[in-house]
């Protein structure tokens, strides 16, 4: 314990030392002429970017594009954040489709590409999220596996408007916007529907599903109404608080699917499964 504490505190001092270095970079970059200081800022982006953040997992090792505050941190929480959901990716079997709407940068669409006999379909419509996602995917070569796709899933087609910052990498943003956490940006984003993306685009039916779109989860169970009852969808795991009424509505349209809730957890704020019986 007295050795864990002193390596804290050592690594917390070397971490200060470097901040003051960038801090006399920054400024010395200041001092130079645009041309030449976007040049070398634009190389020392590069270099950083390449320096990868990696965290080892039960299924083999994945690393993560260090790209703002958000972007590696979010990565390395893979294992701790939900430990439901990596158990229920665990518990996919062979040969399966996975979805992974509202993706971000990707975490556990990566976890279950580790698998190697999984095909994902991942959503994410914020292009910031977006850019780290594929690039993720790419430093991993999971990009053969992965199909991305910029756009966000909902009730039907539409060009929408997304409250975002291209500058808040590993945020979750809204179409609705947050009152309690504003962003200053907007950028257009497309949605389709669930339904739309298998009929008219031939997308794979997924047999699991997993939603992280919070305010937006009515409209993308309403928008694959007719997806969520064929009997290739397994299973879903959604976050939904299960004590309120907006969470008994959720929960009562995927029981019209056909889709029984599995678990629940102990808190209210919950990640729940619901299984198709016969699955």
């Amino acid at each position: 314990m007295t050795d864990d504490l002193s390596d804290h505190r050592q690594h917390k001092r070397e971490a200060n030392h470097i901040r003051e270095q960038f801090t006399l970079l920054f400024e010395q970059l200041q001092l130079l002429p645009d041309p030449v200081r976007a040049r070398l800022q634009g190389e020392l982006t590069d270099a950083l970017l390449s320096r990868t953040a990696t965290i080892e997992t039960p299924r083999g090792a994945i690393s993560f594009v260090a790209l703002g505050r958000g972007g590696a941190k979010r990565g390395l929480r893979l294992l701790t954040k939900q430990p439901g959901t990596i158990e229920w990716i665990d518990g996919f079997r062979p040969n399966a489709v996975f979805w992974d709407i509202g993706a971000n940068l990707g975490i556990y669409t990566l976890y279950a590409a580790l698998r190697n006999d999984t095909r994902i379909v991942a959503f994410e419509p914020a292009a910031v999220n977006y850019f780290l996602l594929v690039a993720n995917c790419e430093v991993n070569g999971f990009d053969q596996r992965v199909q991305c796709v910029l756009a966000g899933l909902g009730r039907d087609k539409a060009l929408a408007s997304l409250e975002v910052s291209q500058f808040s990498v590993g945020q979750s943003f809204s179409f609705l916007g947050k009152p309690s956490r504003p962003h200053a940006g907007r950028q257009a984003a497309l949605v389709i529907s669930m339904d739309q993306i298998v009929e008219e685009y031939g997308l794979a039916c997924p047999n699991y599903i997993k939603i992280d779109v919070p305010h937006m989860t009515a409209d993308i169970l309403a928008g694959g109404a007719r997806t969520l009852r064929r009997p290739e969808v397994r299973e879903v795991h959604v976050e939904v608080d299960e004590n309120s009424s907006d969470g008994r509505l959720l929960i009562d349209a995927l029981e019209r699917c056909g889709l029984a809730l599995k678990r629940t957890d102990t808190r209210s704020f919950s990640d729940l499964t619901f299984v198709r019986p016969e699955a």
